[in-house]
């Protein structure tokens, strides 16, 4: 009896000591809390399906929510003279660990939605790529954040004819 008893302690101890030595898993989650803070944007609309060119303003919000497994971001442009009828958006963003990649799904306040997935941040980029459902077939869209010193920049486009063309580009400072 003493033997056993022995012996599942040393298991129990050796399995701790192994649990210990394993190096911690990292949470990639995580990566996205440069998202979980209030950034005021600057920058331009491009021009898009009969919608001119014009400069936006924006707010941008994020923080997690649901046990901390989703980022959710809101991002409201300013009405303006230019842009009178402004966007807005909520996006959620998470990570999947069965594709071992970021998952982004938003919609808009013009009936617009779209999901779209990320391998994470490539040094200073972290770029999103799906389809994009905006009133018309599906279109791939591209959305792409570069962090540059305190600042964010932001830019989406489209995939027309196998070329991506720039729609939105944007400048965030917190």
């Amino acid at each position: 009896m003493k033997v056993r008893f022995t012996l599942v302690i040393a298991l129990v101890f050796l399995s701790v000591a192994a649990l210990a030595a394993t190096p911690a898993k990292p949470n990639k989650l995580r990566e996205l809390d440069v998202f979980g803070s209030k950034w005021q944007c600057k920058g331009w609309f491009l021009g898009m399906a009969g919608m001119p060119k014009h400069a936006v303003s924006a707010t941008t919000t994020g923080e997690w929510i649901l046990n901390d497994k989703w980022m959710a971001v809101r991002y409201a442009e300013v009405k303006t003279k230019d842009n009178p009828m402004p966007f807005e958006v909520r996006g959620f963003i998470t990570y999947d660990e069965g594709e071992k990649k970021f998952a982004l799904g938003s919609v808009g306040n013009d009936g617009s939605y779209s999901t779209e997935n990320s391998i994470g941040w490539e040094g200073d980029k972290i770029v999103f790529v799906g389809p994009n459902h905006m009133g018309g077939p599906a279109v791939n869209g591209r959305d792409t954040w570069t962090k540059k010193g305190a600042a964010l920049t932001y830019t989406f486009e489209v995939e027309e004819k196998g070329a991506w063309t720039k729609v939105i580009e944007e400048t965030c400072t917190k």
